[in-house]
């Protein structure tokens, strides 16, 4: 269980080499899996469900569920509105590395809707570095386009944030940056045509992100109903626990 985070890693599309987590990080990463060692569930063999597992199951979660809700509010708008692929880059390794401490979770005795909670979470976190990943990809093809050019160079409107596209996180970043991709004339020939593919999957990302959190929103309504009926004891109202 667990993973190497020791070792630098190369980002897949690009080819910038990303340094390991800092310190902290790191700490809370170790702590997250010193408490939450265990066995999966097998098949589909009945067992009870308890209260505390789960509970503790979703607390540990929540502490995941805090640092990628950091970098989206903050960080990974940050990075996208400085065009910064580096940053971007070891954003995409960071998040991945917050999917597999999720995986090593224990799951022995969580009841199993904790767990498909988790999974929505999971796909999340995919979309995620699948931002970080094809937003650094966009920028670097218009500096290539642009190095390739004779004529003029392909500038990025700028990302703006008016009354009806801002909004403080990554989502609404990107709603903003391809409002801006789209007030290049892609149809017209040269540079501007090449980026067309990358913009699409920007723009592909979107679409999934926006609905994974969709879909994980109206899950988590679900079990804010259901749990403090099925198990009383337990105060379900914490944000640590449930968003």
């Amino acid at each position: 269980m667990g993973f190497a985070l020791g070792i630098q890693l190369a980002v897949g599309r690009g080819h910038e080499i990303i340094a390991p987590m800092n310190a902290r990080r790191l700490v809370l990463m170790i702590g997250v899996l010193a408490a939450s060692v265990g066995c999966s569930r097998q098949g589909g063999e009945q067992k009870a469900f308890g209260a505390k597992e789960t509970y503790g199951f979703l607390k540990n979660v929540g502490q995941i569920r805090l640092l990628i809700n950091a970098d989206n509010k903050d960080r990974i708008p940050a990075m996208i509105r400085g065009q910064d692929t580096a940053a971007l880059g070891a954003q995409a390794v960071k998040t991945e590395e917050y999917r597999q401490t999720l995986v090593a979770i224990g799951s022995k005795g969580v009841d199993p809707d904790a767990l498909t909670f988790t999974k929505n979470f999971g796909a999340i976190l995919d979309l995620y570095r699948s931002v970080c990943l094809d937003t650094a990809e966009l920028f670097r093809e218009i500096k290539a386009a642009n190095d390739r050019a004779s004529g003029p160079h392909i500038d990025l409107p700028p990302v703006e944030y008016g009354s009806l596209t801002y909004q403080s996180d990554t989502l609404g970043t990107i709603d903003s940056l391809l409002e801006s991709l789209g007030r290049l004339d892609m149809n017209a020939g040269g540079g501007a045509a090449s980026l067309r593919s990358i913009v699409d999957k920007v723009r592909d990302d979107r679409d999934r992100l926006k609905s994974a959190k969709e879909t994980h929103h109206d899950f988590t309504n679900r079990l804010k109903a259901d749990f403090p009926l099925r198990y009383p004891d337990l105060d379900w109202t914490s944000k640590e626990i449930m968003p």
